[in-house]
């Protein structure tokens, strides 16, 4: 190696004192080789033979000798062993020297590197899916939750439109609803000759007045803060005094029939204004929900019968209340006493008119 240039020998020892492996050949103006050294069997240069063209026994030398200028670099070379290589051509006199500096763990250090990015490249892009099927699936699981809470709110409005807000809650809380109600006012309405008036109007006018009825219905429930409880064909069932109770019940009801009676004359059926028949009995009741998958709260008890056969007893556009209901409504009620009238499954019962 003494008779290397001063740079090929400092190259050779930096390489073999960093662990690297070098080789080199010498190669004289014949292009033959005249010289090797350094780690030869890493390169397969072993089998090269002095004094032969050094392109005959080095394909990847073809047409590189004699080069244009000195010193020459190629960088990264694949040699026939499937190492690396820097390759360096040195001009000395009339010889070139052609060092081999050993690449290897570059390009295999290179290609983890490419490796790593290449595989970090698909966990971002996996990442980047996950992401995205994760948005998607958040995006389906909100809407669903959106359509449950409407679907829900529907179920509440839906409870509440048959229940009172009171027992739907004790209903969810799966708890049997059965109350023993002491003291309440049950009403009874329905339409003046409904049945033959809907005979000749037809289905859909029909319909419309049993909606604006029922719809006015539940405003003055509303309002007066009673419970409508259910509608029987075109007659409705209103009661105040439960589920909380109230010690003007009776009072309350009485305005409430009064509007109702106002209310429904605004429309007209038939060419004629909408007049009722309404009943009105106090007492105890007993109040549940029956039913299982179409449950409905209703009322039971004498007092639910007697505000029926009232209810029946009166004259068109006339709202009637029974002796027990007059007792409890106050001085702002001048009603007018009626006979005492027989009613069926009950006797002889005395009675009150509710004027205007």
């Amino acid at each position: 190696m003494h008779g290397l240039p001063r740079e090929v020998r400092s190259w050779i020892y930096n390489f073999f004192y960093n662990e690297h492996s070098v080789a080199y050949l010498k190669i004289d103006a014949q292009h033959c080789i005249a010289a090797k050294g350094g780690s030869v069997e890493h390169y397969g240069l072993s089998s090269l033979r002095i004094g032969k063209p050094v392109a005959e026994q080095l394909e990847f030398m073809e047409g590189l000798l004699p080069c244009p200028e000195l010193p020459y670099h190629m960088a990264m070379v694949e040699l026939p062993s499937g190492r690396v290589a820097d390759l360096h051509l040195f001009a000395d006199n009339a010889c070139v020297w052609l060092l081999f500096l050993d690449a290897t763990a570059e390009r295999d250090n290179r290609q983890r590197l490419q490796q790593k990015a290449y595989e970090m490249t698909l966990l971002q892009e996996r990442e980047r899916q996950l992401n995205e099927k994760l948005q998607l699936t958040n995006e389906a699981l909100r809407q669903s939750q959106e359509g449950l809470s409407r679907e829900y709110q529907r179920a509440e409005s839906l409870l509440l439109n048959i229940l009172p807000a009171s027992i739907a809650e004790r209903l969810k809380a799966d708890e049997q609803i059965a109350d023993n109600h002491a003291d309440v006012s049950v009403l009874f309405a329905d339409i003046v000759g409904f049945t033959e008036r809907a005979r000749s109007v037809g289905a859909e006018t029909t319909l419309a007045i049993l909606n604006y009825f029922f719809k006015a219905a539940d405003l003055l429930s509303e309002r007066y803060g009673c419970e409508k409880i259910k509608t029987i064909g075109d007659c409705v069932m209103v009661v105040a005094g439960l589920p909380v109770a109230r010690s003007d019940h009776a009072e309350a009801l009485a305005h409430y029939a009064l509007e109702l009676r106002k209310a429904v004359k605004r429309e007209r059926f038939a060419g004629e204004p909408i007049r009722l028949r309404i009943g009105i009995h106090s007492g105890p009741i007993v109040a549940g929900v029956i039913g299982k998958r179409r449950f409905a709260y209703d009322l039971w008890g004498e007092t639910v019968n007697l505000a029926a056969r009232i209810q029946t007893s009166a004259e068109p556009d006339e709202i009637r209340i029974s002796d027990a209901t007059r007792k409890l409504l106050g001085p702002d009620f001048a009603c007018d006493p009626l006979a005492e009238t027989e009613l069926r499954g009950t006797g002889r019962v005395r009675m009150w008119r509710l004027p205007a």
